[in-house]
């Protein structure tokens, strides 16, 4: 212990005694580390956001759709829906016809996707209305032309969701009155309500689409104790529905929400795992650096090597000197590289919209790296100082 602690204030006094190299050498460290937290952190945060995203759309869904890949695919129809409905497992159905439409309101003027659906819509897409109401089964019962903007709409039109609700807009040639607003789902391609009006079905059958349209997508909920097997039910379903055979693939879609969120965070993970390990190529560099600021201090120190040796030191004590100045020239930064990192990563992640996840495996493998660079970069030129003879040492000029 007493050879360590000795070690211990040797270490801290040649940092001291060296002041812009010491700098030098510690910032090649800083930066690899730096580099390793902010990289895992915002990459991190990207995988969460990317799953609070998906799963925001229910992990217990799947959206049926035509197959844009089957170019004589017969159209989903009421039949398929009635088929879905008394298939096992499924809690529930809302049916959605797309179109677009220019919307209208003033002088501002957007075309935006209009989707007649039902009411069930809010339930099974977990939607949150921000302001007014979301319209009701009487209103849909009765094709009332009253209609519910996504929040990226509201924008397009200048208005706050407050100041929306109670507005005529003009969609299409028809006239309806906004009742409500949602608020701010997120956008994820087919689920998207952001840049949607939701009207009731019956408002623009006749006026915007055909009497009896092609169903545009079924959303299909399960129930609870089949989340993990309702959706090989549906195909199967459809598939009998639609007359194919074993051999012929389908021709309707199924989108799984959970499925995309898996495939794309192990995506983002990957890639996070691929910028953190060039990132930590610096490390190395950084203990390059290690390394050749120790050689160059072996050398300088050879005859105080030789004259400790001379009163009795060993060649474990030499080592353990050396060894230490490299691991606390390492450890100092590493630390100072976490806390770079750490600020980098919310600067980072403010510019990109991500909030960055730190972990405890983030941060004490930036020290045990940070430390093993020291010992890997110090243990060739501790042994070399330590195999000096000390006659040789003293006599050194």
């Amino acid at each position: 212990m007493t050879v360590f602690l000795e070690s211990l204030r040797l270490a801290f006094s040649s940092l001291r005694a060296n002041p812009l190299r010491a700098v030098l050498t510690i910032l090649g460290i800083v930066i690899g580390v730096a580099a390793v937290v902010a990289l895992t952190s915002i990459g991190g945060g990207s995988t969460r956001a990317v799953e609070n995203r998906f799963n925001a759309f229910g992990t217990d869904t799947i959206t049926v759709q035509n197959s844009p890949f089957v170019s004589n695919a017969v159209p989903l129809s009421a039949g398929d829906v009635a088929a879905i409905d008394s298939t096992p497992g499924v809690k529930a159905t809302v049916t959605s016809v797309n179109t677009n439409a220019a919307v209208t309101l003033g002088s501002s003027s957007a075309t935006e996707t209009i989707s007649g659906t039902s009411p069930q819509i809010v339930n099974i897409d977990h939607l949150t209305v921000e302001a007014g109401t979301f319209f009701s089964a009487f209103d849909s019962a009765h094709s009332l032309p009253v209609a519910v903007l996504g929040n990226t709409v509201a924008g397009d039109l200048n208005l706050s969701p407050l100041r929306a609700v109670g507005q005529t807009i003009d969609v299409g040639g028809t006239q309806f009155k906004v009742i409500g607003v949602l608020a701010a789902q997120g956008g994820v391609g087919f689920a998207s309500v952001d840049s949607s009006v939701l009207v009731p079905l019956g408002a623009i059958e006749g006026r915007l689409i055909a009497f009896s349209p092609d169903i545009s997508q079924i959303r299909v909920q399960a129930q609870p104790a089949a989340v993990n097997t309702f959706q090989a039910a549906v195909e199967s379903t459809l598939r009998t529905r639609h007359d194919l055979t074993t051999s012929e693939q389908d021709d309707f879609q199924i989108v799984n929400a959970s499925s995309i969120a898996t495939a794309v965070s192990s995506s983002t993970r990957t890639l996070t795992r691929l910028m953190a390990a060039i990132a930590a190529i610096s490390l190395v560099v950084g203990g390059i650096g290690v390394a050749n600021v120790m050689l160059v201090t072996v050398r300088e120190r050879t005859r105080e090597i030789g004259v400790r040796r001379a009163v009795g030191a060993t060649r474990r004590n030499i080592v353990v000197q050396f060894l230490v100045y490299a691991v606390i020239t390492s450890i100092i930064g590493g630390i100072l590289g976490l806390g770079v990192g750490i600020a980098g990563a919310f600067i980072g992640g403010s510019a990109l919209s991500v909030s960055p996840v730190f972990s405890v495996a983030t941060v004490s493998l930036a020290l045990v790296v940070a430390a093993a660079v020291g010992i890997l970069a110090g243990i060739g030129p501790a042994v070399q100082a330590a195999s000096v003879e000390p006659t040789a040492a003293l006599r050194y000029e």
